[in-house]
């Protein structure tokens, strides 16, 4: 093992290779199978809808018939309606160039309310006129009577769902009306890729909290507005690589979310909103209930423009206390879940508002917060990986890990604050937006416009992220924009090298321009060292996972490896924890997903000439 910690005193350089895995279909538990056998099948009907430049015929289910600001103005508006002329049951955003609707507006229907959704197989309709705009059929068609090859041009069909894990999800839920109403619902632009195990074990349960509690509000003095949308992801995108026919042609959403605006008519006192968002993921979303204005910013940061969606946040101050126990009480969420400060901070942070809202302080004396140093503490290295993209995501903050093993645990202490399992990281929270290219490179100077983002570096210019650099699970690795154009990217998350050594505190670890992570530890231009990449399910051959502190990389030697104990135990390894990664960053063949094959090891073909190498994950 010596020769795989020995590195030559210059860097070799090497070009960025990118991984283009496939994403493995989601296997989904008992509750799903529980969940789908419990759905009644409707009987098949034709619905109708109408394609509008504007929602001036439906702006009854927009909040003071005003719909989201902020939306991209290109997405086609759909009034939907049941056929025969009849009323209009909501409003859809639909985009075409991501094949998803962006939002759905609708009210709630007490009456239908306490009903069970049901399913739309075999009755998904689809809107010709979305795809040929000139089409005189102003109504939508089932799927299975119209010509496929013409709707998809411009619309995602039901063949695009097959063996991806996900499913066709409702932005306005069927459950939430009843009769004709519930089988306007039917339809492909007010279905978006959603997760299905995302859906049936969490996504469901608030839907099922927001219909009851609505419910229990019901007033013939008050109206419920509901909006529920997507974030199409700018990486993920169905049918996969590998998959029959088109490939890549719907984005999937990163995120789904809702913006209720309960508004009374007779009493502003009564009107209230809320809204809650969440990750499009099986594991660990992250559902989290928010202001309305929150979401707002959430979604601004998401979409890199202003977004409001109801006009003046109805009354989002009210009843929050009220909102925040019915859902507690419904869907189990512990009533003390949040942010935990050890004592020395509460004491600290009590001192100061003490200190500014004390008698004997001036009126006339304003006191302003200018910075805030943060130093945060995770039980595991995955929850720090999930809390820092949303930090990311949502504030431009990054957390740069100090500390990714157990703290040393003082006699004197009888409990220490955090885990000790060995899986511990700490963290000191920066701002993530500096002067620094989309390698970390620092930058002299930067110029940042809507076309890219461009850094001058010590004579040369390098590009630069306009928005946070974020990982992309398509593409596996981490990826930002640069103006409009997406580019590879090194995120800022450590200050130690994979040794446990600090780094200097103006070069953290990052790529510099080559294919591995490292920093500067002493005086330049020689004192340096390898830094664990971002890598937070690098696997090694034996099936075991890498350590978290030693994710998988070369550190110097030819191939890449990883330790997967403390004993300093190593194995070859690969970049992610899936069925098609194998070792070398090379990718299994789509038809020999990674298994034993009636070996002693796991292993798969890498191309159709018989080449095969090891890979990490048993999919048989």
């Amino acid at each position: 093992m010596q020769t795989l910690h020995k590195k030559a005193i210059s860097h070799p350089h090497q070009h960025h290779r990118l991984l283009s895995a496939l994403l493995a279909s989601l296997l989904c538990n008992t509750m799903i199978v529980l969940a789908l056998l419990t759905c009644i099948v409707l009987r098949a009907f034709s619905i109708q809808a109408k394609v509008v430049d504007s929602f001036e015929e439906c702006k009854a289910f927009f909040y003071k018939n005003t719909e989201p600001e902020g939306m991209d103005q290109n997405a086609k508006k759909i009034c939907q309606m049941y056929e025969g002329g009849g009323p209009y049951y909501y409003a859809t955003l639909y985009s075409v160039p991501h094949r998803i609707p962006l939002y759905s507006a609708y009210t709630l229907d007490p009456a239908c309310s306490s009903t069970p959704g049901a399913t739309c197989k075999n009755k998904w309709h689809v809107e010709p006129q979305i795809s040929q705009p000139q089409n005189p059929t102003d109504h939508m068609v089932l799927e299975k009577d119209s010509d496929e090859n013409i709707i998809k041009g411009n619309q995602a069909i039901s063949s695009d769902y097959n063996d991806t894990g996900y499913d066709h999800g409702h932005l306005k839920p069927n459950s939430f009306q009843c009769g004709t109403g519930r089988t306007a619902t039917c339809t492909l632009t007010n279905a978006a890729q959603i997760d299905l195990c995302f859906y049936c074990i969490h996504w469901s349960k608030w839907e099922n909290t927001l219909k009851k509690l609505l419910k229990g509000l019901a007033n013939d003095n008050a109206t419920v507005y509901i909006v529920t949308g997507t974030v199409p992801s700018a990486t993920e995108r169905i049918p996969q690589k590998g998959a029959s026919g088109d490939t890549e042609r719907v984005a999937v959403p990163s995120h789904i979310w809702t913006a209720v605006c309960y508004k009374h008519h007779t009493d502003d006192t009564k009107t209230f909103s809320f809204s809650y968002m969440g990750r499009n993921q099986p594991a660990e979303p992250g559902i989290s209930l928010m202001r309305v204005s929150n979401l707002n910013d959430r979604l601004s940061e998401l979409y890199h423009k202003f977004i409001k969606i109801f006009v003046d946040d109805c009354g989002e101050d009210n009843k929050l206390n009220m909102i925040k126990e019915s859902f507690q009480k419904l869907i189990n969420l512990p009533v003390n879940q949040g942010v935990q400060m050890s004592p020395d901070v509460q004491n600290t942070l009590g001192a100061v508002k003490r200190a500014i809202s004390s008698d004997s302080t001036s009126s006339t004396i304003n006191v302003t917060l200018r910075t805030v140093t943060a130093g945060l503490g995770f039980d595991s290295m995955q929850e720090y990986y999930n809390v820092t993209e949303e930090l990311k995501a949502f504030s431009g903050s990054a957390c740069l890990i100090t500390h990714a093993k157990p703290l040393v645990i003082h006699a004197e202490h009888k409990k220490r604050e955090g885990s000790e399992s060995s899986d511990a990281v700490e963290c000191l929270l920066v701002p993530e937006k500096q002067k620094t290219a989309a390698d970390g490179s620092h930058c002299s100077s930067i110029s940042d416009s809507a076309e890219s983002c461009q850094c001058t570096t010590e004579g040369e210019t390098k590009p630069c992220c306009s928005f946070p650099c974020l990982y992309s699970k398509r593409l596996k690795g981490y990826r930002c924009y640069s103006g409009q154009v997406q580019i590879p990217c090194s995120p800022p998350y450590s200050v130690i090298t994979y040794k446990g050594e600090r780094c200097l505190d103006d070069y953290p670890c990052a790529t510099y321009g080559y294919d591995y992570y490292w920093c500067w530890t002493g005086s330049l231009p020689h004192n340096w060292d390898y830094c664990s990449p971002p890598l937070w399910h690098s696997k090694a051959k034996s099936g075991k996972y890498c350590r978290s502190n030693h994710a998988c990389a070369k550190y110097g030697s030819e191939h890449k490896w990883c330790y997967t104990d403390n004993k300093d135990s190593w194995d070859r390894c690969c970049s992610s924890d899936d069925c098609h990664s194998a070792v070398n960053d090379q990718i299994c063949r789509s038809d020999h997903l990674c298994g034993y094959y009636g070996y002693s090891y796991l292993w798969c073909y890498t191309d159709n000439r018989g080449n095969w190498d090891y890979c990490c994950k048993d999919c048989h």
